[in-house]
């Protein structure tokens, strides 16, 4: 073959494997702007959120192995940690001009393309056609782990391009340690150590899949060297490998931190519960949403068996035989610990990796990409002398076959997306500030590979530190001392109640609350409205609670869903809870419409629309319900829009706990104003004055025959009015 040929033969694979990997992830990409891929949230926010730390971490000249910018108040170790470090130069090359997501979207595409072309190269070098190595490049390029991969966001696991890439790099070793050009073997084995570091900078367990095909690999190319001298010069150039591999993972790498690591309190998985490849129907078909095998491979490599033995090996080579047994053992490993026949368990070698690895190495499916490519060598290697000479079936049937294994991909069919989280405003103004705080997020949760306390959507809040940059209690980080986490799931008061796993006991959660404003120290505590759930009793528990803390915190933001308080540590301070002015010395909370997160207090139900353009919100939850002002000093007529609920129901309103007029009778069925004289010596300087309505009894719609709401029910109010004496 000419070397224009072969030219035009890798630039058309390249435009190949190109193409699928956009066909595979065309609709994240066609919805970069808007949309994440995949619709489980915690993996793709923590791989966004790594990028940020390694920026932000080389900036601020801090390790990039360590944190307390997640999981706070803990430090944690991220060197076992998937910070896919070898991706962050791309990322951090477009993400300034195209944004985040279209930044990661560029990491896939360029994952699935080595993965395809790094294998059509492996197979090229070891002699099989062009188009059977192109069929081979898409059999990784869209095996079925990749495709859970983009499905969970998990760029660490799509790095396969890396064995390939080792495979041909020692290839070229030994060819040139045979034919004596020793310069040139020097430069392949620094390329062989570099290969290895930026390896172990995608992720760390990838030299376990490597050692299962280069190993045998370089014991095969011992064996077949021409000499013993050839032998010791191939050692020689295979330990300047590993040497230049190690300064670099010394000196540009986890490797000090790797030493030093204390694996105490990782949580190993037990054998049962690793996640493999399930048997049978995982080996012959492509399960949506598992790791297989796919519903080529295995039988491709039974017709290629087959052929060979037609062809009774004539023309064939027989390095197709090593490639063959190689792929057996990643293959029993990928079935997990037994796989059942029958009613017969059969103990499979994985049990003993489990144990070698205690208990830490818990996704055997990981080993399908590993026997795929002995599997596809094979193939090739032993169709492509029995194709050869027809020139039609040269062309047939690897075409036949992309065809094939696009269709067994499920390229036809919508990859999963989610929509992009809220862009809030406040975490960016937060980022504009200079101080250096923590930031709790409600509802509280973190998680590892090994623990989850909350949902996952809840350490997926994580992805809002890459905007305010400040450190944070949620958070996800791989393989972590689960107590780095675990402690919030209900033994702390107050991070357990902002949990929900806990209820409130005021008499911990308010010492506690004191205690780390100062000491972490905590600037904002934001509750996400949505997460918690408006139409439960928590969210206005939390809000009310927070409210009646002016001493410690005050709401600053309420925007879309969320509600943030700023504490009393902050050095801007607390701006005066004053309702918005309607006209000269006069102020008006609205109730029900956003913003009046502001001033409620415990007893206030979610806000609801009612004829199509009033708000309201009913109170009933507690015996009473308090309402949260600052006022300038004087004396006020206050007005409430108030209906009762099925019956006319009596009601106070106290303010600072003193009432204000006697109690009044509220109607049923319309809105009536009430109106209220508030003393200047009640308001006094005006700060921190707490309305409470009283009301005399409530109602449970579901029993008085409603239908199935079961909130207690007093009285709805649509506004309440503060208008200044003599206005």
């Amino acid at each position: 073959m000419t070397q224009q040929s072969s030219r035009i033969h890798h630039l058309v694979a390249l435009a190949c494997f190109f193409g699928l990997a956009l066909l595979a992830l065309y609709w994240p990409l066609f919805n970069m702007a808007t949309h994440l891929t995949g619709d489980i949230p915690t993996d793709y926010f923590h791989f966004h959120w790594n990028f940020w730390w390694v920026r932000h971490a080389l900036a601020a000249g801090h390790t990039i192995y360590e944190t307390n910018y997640v999981l706070y108040p803990y430090t944690s170790s991220l060197v076992y940690h998937t910070l896919t470090v070898f991706w962050y130069p791309l990322w951090a090359l477009l993400e300034p001009a195209f944004g985040t997501v279209p930044a990661m979207s560029a990491v896939f595409v360029a994952n699935y393309l080595l993965c395809g072309y790094s294998v059509y190269l492996l197979l090229r070098q070891e002699g099989v056609s062009a188009g059977l190595a192109l069929v081979g490049g898409a059999l990784l390029e869209l095996s079925p782990l990749l495709t859970n991969s983009v499905y969970w966001t998990n760029i660490n696991l799509m790095g396969w391009f890396w064995l390939p890439l080792l495979l041909m790099t020692w290839g070229k070793i030994a060819r040139q340690v045979w034919a004596a050009n020793w310069r040139f073997a020097a430069l392949y084995a620094l390329l062989l150590g570099c290969t290895f570091w930026a390896m172990l900078l995608d992720d760390l367990q990838y030299p376990i899949f490597a050692a299962f095909l280069l190993v045998p690999y370089g014991l095969l190319m011992l064996w077949q060297s021409p000499s013993w001298s050839a032998r010791v010069r191939l050692v020689t150039y295979g330990l300047l490998a590993i040497a230049v591999g190690l300064v670099l993972l010394w000196f540009i790498g986890p490797l000090r931190y790797l030493l030093s690591y204390d694996s105490t309190g990782l949580s190993p998985t037990p054998m049962e519960r690793a996640v493999t490849i399930p048997f049978p129907l995982g080996f012959i078909s492509h399960l949506p949403k598992d790791v297989s095998v796919g519903a080529v491979l295995l039988p491709l490599v039974l017709v290629a068996l087959l052929a060979g033995w037609w062809r009774r090996g004539r023309g064939i080579s027989r390095m197709r035989w090593f490639w063959l047994a190689l792929m057996i053992l990643p293959l029993l490993l990928a079935g997990g610990a037994s796989i059942t026949i029958g009613e017969t368990p059969i103990p499979m070698p994985y049990a003993v990796l489990h144990t070698i690895f205690g208990g830490m190495f818990r996704y055997p499916e990981r080993f399908a990409p590993v026997f795929t490519i002995p599997a596809v060598l094979f193939v090739g290697m032993s169709l492509t002398p029995i194709l050869k000479p027809h020139r039609f079936l040269r062309l047939a049937v690897p075409v036949a076959l992309l065809l094939l294994v696009a269709a067994d991909s499920w390229l036809y069919t919508p990859d999963a997306i989610q929509p992009i989280p809220y862009r809030y405003s406040f975490y960016e103004s937060m980022g504009r500030e200079p101080y250096d705080y923590v930031v709790i997020e409600s509802p509280s949760g973190g998680s590892s590979g090994e623990g989850l306390v909350g949902e996952q959507r809840f350490a997926a809040l994580q992805w809002y530190g890459t905007i305010h940059g400040k450190r944070m209690v949620n958070g996800h980080i791989s393989r972590v001392n689960a107590q780095h986490f675990w402690f919030m799931r209900t033994d702390d008061p107050l991070l357990a109640w902002l949990g929900q796993r806990r209820f409130l006991e005021s008499d911990l959660v308010e010492p506690e609350l004191r205690k780390i404003i100062t000491e972490w120290p905590v600037g904002y505590i934001v509750i996400h409205q949505d997460m918690i759930g408006r139409s439960g009793p928590t969210t206005q528990e939390i809000i009310g609670y927070l409210n009646s803390l002016p001493d410690l915190v005050c709401p600053v933001w309420v925007e879309h869903e969320a509600v943030v308080y700023r504490t009393s540590w902050h050095p801007e301070g607390c701006p005066p809870r004053t309702p918005p002015q309607t006209d000269s010395g006069a102020y008006s909370i609205d109730l029900g419409t956003e913003g009046d997160e502001r001033y409620i207090g415990w007893g206030w139900h979610y806000p609801e629309m009612v004829g199509g353009a009033t708000t309201w919100r009913w109170t009933g939850e507690y015996p009473q319900t308090e309402l949260y002002v600052d006022l300038p000093a004087g004396s006020y007529s206050v007005s409430l829009a108030a209906q009762a609920f099925y019956e006319p129901r009596t009601l106070t309103l106290l303010a600072n706990g003193v009432p204000l007029g006697e109690p009044v009778t509220v109607a049923p069925d319309t809105l009536q104003t009430l109106t209220f004289n508030l003393p200047a010596d009640v308001v006094g300087d005006g700060r921190h004055i707490t309305l409470t309505l009283d009301y005399d009894n409530v109602v449970v719609p579901k029993e008085a025959g409603q239908g199935g709401d079961e909130r207690k029910l007093a009285v709805a109010v649509d506004y309440v009015a503060f208008i200044l004496a003599g206005d």
